[in-house]
């Protein structure tokens, strides 16, 4: 059994996740500060769906927005665990402090290649133009 544990645990610490992947795109944000409208992000992710980081992510389309269950869970989980924050009064944005983003840059980043991380800055720069 501790082998087995052992074993998954090492393969998702290699193995790149939604969740690595939404975290670096925020990351990359020029800003500390976007918006938490989940339609909004819904929409913007839908837009850029195309890219290869993102064929993981799929959406309903049908309602007020495309949606992807995945994508919602994968930001709450960013809250949850830290890497983003809700300090504002309102929670009507996400913050990403720079304790934040060395958690994710010494954690997650590093599962990433260097062009990788060249296309996930710009894919990066493309939806926070977007979200503004």
């Amino acid at each position: 059994m501790e082998l087995a544990l052992e074993s998954l645990k090492k393969r998702f610490q290699k193995d790149v996740t939604p969740l690595d992947v939404v975290a670096g795109i925020v990351y990359f944000f020029k800003k500390d500060e976007f918006s938490t409208d989940y339609g909004k992000l819904h929409k913007v992710f839908y837009k850029v769906r195309g890219n290869g980081f993102l064929k993981e992510f799929t959406f309903r389309k049908g309602g007020p927005y495309p949606y992807s269950e995945l994508l919602e869970n994968v930001f709450s989980r960013m809250a949850i665990s830290g890497l983003l924050g809700c300090q504002n009064p309102d929670y009507r944005r996400f913050t990403i402090t720079k304790e934040q983003r060395k958690r994710i840059r010494e954690g997650l980043l590093k599962k990433f290649s260097r062009s990788q991380k060249k296309e996930l800055k710009s894919l990066s720069l493309k939806i926070q133009k977007k979200l503004l």
